[in-house]
């Protein structure tokens, strides 16, 4: 596997899963006074981590075509100033 894509994707697993809690207790305290940090249990924790993991999976995907491509036509066109 491309060191790349495994960074890209470790770094967007991360994000992914504070951002999907952070969106999550947000909506679980919206009527609460005290704010009180959840994790979402069973199914609903398997289904955010799998949504987590297939967009982690991929932006790295698209990250990766978005590069090689950029690469690729850099190495045609001439770099002008």
């Amino acid at each position: 596997m491309n060191k790349k894509v495994l960074i890209i994707t470790s770094a967007g697993l991360i994000i992914g899963f504070a951002e999907a809690f952070l969106y999550y207790n947000l909506g679980k305290n919206d009527k609460n006074e005290k704010f009180k940090f959840q994790v979402p249990k069973g199914a609903e924790l398997m289904k955010t981590m799998g949504i987590i993991i297939v967009t982690s999976l991929a932006t790295a995907a698209l990250s990766n075509i978005v590069e090689n491509s950029l690469a690729k036509h850099s190495k045609k066109s001439p770099i002008t100033a």
